[in-house]
C-alpha cells in the first residue's frame, strides 16, 4: 500500500558522536551480527530512537545544528509508519508557526534532524541512567516525564485522582 510521503528521498541524520550509542540501543544492527535482546536494545529500528529524540527536542523547543551528520536512512522508511508524516508536518507547523512549511518537506526534515540532535542526548541518558536494563531505565524515565506533564496540565484538585 502506498502512502503520502513527501520525505521519500530526504536524509534522516543524527550527530556522528551518537552513532555508536544509537547502534547499541537498536535491534537492527547495520554492521551485521545477532539481534540483541529488547531488554538491552529497546528500539527495533534507528528511526524509532530518532523519532523519540525528535519529540524530546520539540518538548525542549530547541534546535541543535547537526555538525558532523551521520545519514542513517532516507525518509522512505517513514512511509512504513504513515502517522509519522502527519506528526512531523504538525510539529513543523507548530514549531515555525508557518502552515505553508508543509510545501517545503526538506525544511521539515532539517527541523526534525535538528530537534533529534537536541533530544538524542536525553534519550541516551534515559537508557543509561538507572539500575536496570536499558528498556526499564527508559520506561521509568518516560513515565516520570508523563507524570510531570499530568501534574502540570491537570487542575490541582484532580492531581492524583
Amino acid at each position: 500500500m502506498s502512502y503520502y510521503n513527501p520525505f521519500q528521498n530526504l536524509e534522516l541524520r543524527i550527530p556522528e558522536t551518537y552513532r555508536e550509542e544509537v547502534d547499541r540501543f537498536c535491534q537492527t544492527q547495520p554492521g551485521g551480527g545477532s539481534r540483541p535482546s529488547p531488554d538491552d536494545s529497546p528500539f527495533e529500528r534507528q528511526i524509532d530512537i530518532w523519532f523519540l529524540a525528535v519529540c524530546l527536542g520539540a518538548r525542549k523547543g530547541k534546535r541543535t545544528k547537526v555538525i558532523k551528520p551521520h545519514r542513517f536512512i532516507t525518509g522512505e522508511l517513514i512511509s512504513r509508519d504513515p502517522y509519522r508524516v502527519e506528526l512531523l508536518e504538525l510539529l513543523a507547523i507548530s514549531f515555525t508557526k508557518d502552515p505553508w512549511i508543509i510545501e517545503r518537506p526538506s525544511e521539515i526534515i532539517d527541523l526534525a534532524n535538528e530537534l533529534a540532535a537536541t533530544g538524542l542526548p536525553e534519550v541516551i541518558g534515559m537508557l543509561n541512567e538507572g539500575n536496570a536494563k536499558p528498556i526499564w531505565n527508559l520506561t521509568d524515565n518516560i513515565t516520570e516525564i508523563f507524570q510531570d506533564v499530568l501534574k502540570y496540565e491537570r487542575p490541582a484538585d484532580q492531581v492524583g485522582g
